[in-house]
């Protein structure tokens, strides 16, 4: 696997990376990242809390696997990442930079851009559909773990989760706090979250045992119009979309109503429920609780990846570039 550092600019300047195997016009995969893939390996690398987070590499270990079977791959920082400058980032801003990433991609002398498909991973599929609305460069689209419902269901899908846990005994309460502490705090203050979203307030300040903060709020998904469920009507390629079995991130009901919608379109679906894998498509373990647990102290990103999920993809990609 060759690698080519490249700056580009999109409303600030970006660094990201080509990846490729030996070739000349080559198909490509663009790699959109989702909230917990922030840097082009895709890694998290900030966390609110300051804690440390276990390296995932999931982008680097995705590149490697379809740069063996002939695709190359590009993905960068994303603002305030490693070499990308800061500026302000919402939904919007991410599919600005994820266009000028195309274009970058689309430009290489070595890639053959009528060959590319994008690749979205969790939030990345709402960038992935935006970007589609305005721009049908790609050639396929690989749809992993995406949201289909509304912004608020998956918001209580996620954080009361940490609450009920904390409720079951004051021990239960005490592992929270320490492994799962924003959890507890966006948790309980859900309502004030909705109540901001719903003014089209950009921040709302959320308590937790006698402390503040002062939280950022995304107001795009306010607007009927930019509502998950709306994005795929922008999807008109081949599609592969991709869940995993034991998700606690996005349901696995979403799953089915992204191929729903995209099968009431017209638009050719492959469907694949990775079994045992989780959000990050990492092998679960069997116990439930464990499951929690390792979902709301990020343990999870220690378990190696279900080998499948990498074989699915690529397997879609020969069969759509």
């Amino acid at each position: 696997m060759i690698e080519k550092q490249i700056s580009f600019d999109s409303d600030v300047r970006l660094a990201g990376v080509l990846r490729y195997p030996e070739g000349e016009d080559l198909p490509a995969v663009l790699l959109n990242h989702g909230t917990i893939e922030q840097d082009r390996d895709g890694n998290m690398l900030r966390h609110s809390t300051r804690k440390n987070i276990h390296k995932r590499d999931f982008f680097l270990k995705m590149s490697k696997h379809l740069c063996d079977a002939g695709f190359a791959t590009f993905s960068w920082d994303k603002r305030g990442i490693r070499d990308s400058e800061p500026g302000h980032q919402d939904s919007l801003s991410l599919v600005r930079d994820s266009k000028k990433a195309l274009d970058v991609l689309c430009s290489q002398e070595n890639i053959d851009s009528g060959r590319i498909a994008i690749f979205g991973q969790s939030a990345g599929v709402y960038t992935t559909c935006l970007l589609a609305k305005d721009d049908n460069r790609a050639k396929a689209y690989i749809l992993s773990g995406g949201l289909y419902r509304d912004c608020k269901d998956m918001m209580e899908f996620n954080y009361l989760r940490p609450l009920d846990y904390a409720s079951r005994s004051p021990g239960h309460r005490e592992w929270v706090e320490k492994n799962d502490l924003w959890g507890l705090i966006v948790g309980s203050n859900l309502d004030k979250r909705h109540e901001a979203v719903m003014q089209g307030k950009k921040e709302y300040t959320a308590t937790y045992n006698g402390q503040e903060w002062n939280l950022q709020v995304d107001t795009l998904f306010s607007d009927p119009e930019y509502a998950p469920s709306r994005q795929f009507r922008y999807i008109m390629k081949p599609s592969l979309v991709i869940h995993g079995e034991y998700d606690l991130n996005v349901p696995l009901d979403d799953a089915f109503m992204v191929r729903d919608e995209l099968e009431k379109n017209n638009v050719a679906v492959n469907f694949t429920i990775v079994r045992d894998a989780d959000h990050g498509f990492h092998d679960v373990p069997h116990d439930e609780e464990l499951r929690l647990r390792e979902r709301m102290s990020l343990d999870c990103f220690k378990r190696p990846y279900k080998p499948e999920y990498f074989t699915h993809i690529t397997e879609f990609l020969q069969e759509v570039l």
